[in-house]
């Protein structure tokens, strides 16, 4: 032993090198049987002999269930629980449709209007405040769009001696709704024509008149609707204009 230790250091060149040589013949010196009595020999029946069944580990665990038994969980069952299911999730919201006019439910082209008038008559020559009957036929051509003709009568106290106040005035031309629901607010604009009663020297009874206003209807049931409305008369009579008033309110009937 101690031959081979005097060659190792006799072969040694350096420190490095006699660091090397003095390890190798360390292992050298050690017997082969000091290694062989430290680890046990490796057999591969002793390693299946000592470890655990699988199958009979994995049913022990399943059939553990017990509350706080550690061996019951499972972790796909807990990631099942802990992601709710689609049908939990809460059905996105749609927006609520705009409402559209009652009568695009319930389709009848035309409409027959019946109201309590008052007019309030202004000229240079007299003033009259008539109350009377309005009566008007519209016909539908689209859901907001429609042709209506209207006529209004109405009776005064005398302006004059003897002499009441008569007052007839018709029209017809263009309607338009702008409803939603049950009601439905709407604008017309007529042209026609006007007679009138006194006649004055100035003019005969007859003239010209332009009907401007709107109103709303709020409907009842698909056929009845209450309906009121206000209108600027312009009326060219005695040589010159006039600008006066008519106030509408009563029913209106679809069919």
């Amino acid at each position: 032993m101690s031959l081979g230790f005097v060659c190792c250091v006799a072969h040694a060149q350096s420190w490095a090198d006699f660091r090397v040589a003095d390890t190798a013949c360390a292992f050298a010196a050690v017997p082969a049987a000091a290694f062989t009595q430290s680890f046990p020999p490796t057999d591969a029946s002793l390693f299946t002999s000592v470890s655990p069944d699988r199958s009979s580990l994995s049913s022990s665990l399943i059939s553990a269930s017990a509350p706080g038994d550690l061996g019951a969980y499972s972790p796909e069952a807990s990631a099942a629980e802990a992601v709710p299911s689609r049908a939990a999730w809460p059905a996105a919201s749609t927006p609520e449709p705009k409402p559209s006019p009652y009568y695009e439910q319930f389709p009848r082209k035309w409409e027959l209007g019946l109201a309590f008038a008052l007019v309030r008559f202004r000229s240079s020559i007299y003033y009259a405040s008539a109350p009377g009957l309005n009566s008007s036929l519209t016909y539908w051509w689209k859901d907001r769009i429609a042709f209506e003709g209207s006529v209004t009568s109405a009776f005064a106290p005398p302006v004059f001696a003897n002499e009441h106040f008569r007052y007839l005035g018709y029209g017809a031309g263009p309607k338009f709704s702008f409803g939603s629901g049950r009601l439905e607010p709407w604008a017309h604009a007529l042209v026609g024509g006007v007679h009138l009663i006194p006649q004055t020297a100035a003019s005969g009874k007859n003239g010209f008149e332009v009907t401007m206003g709107g109103g709303v209807d709020y409907a009842i049931n698909d056929v009845i609707s209450a309906k009121g409305g206000v209108d600027y008369l312009g009326t060219h009579m005695f040589g010159e204009w006039q600008s006066s008033l008519q106030i509408v309110v009563g029913l209106s009937l679809r069919f």
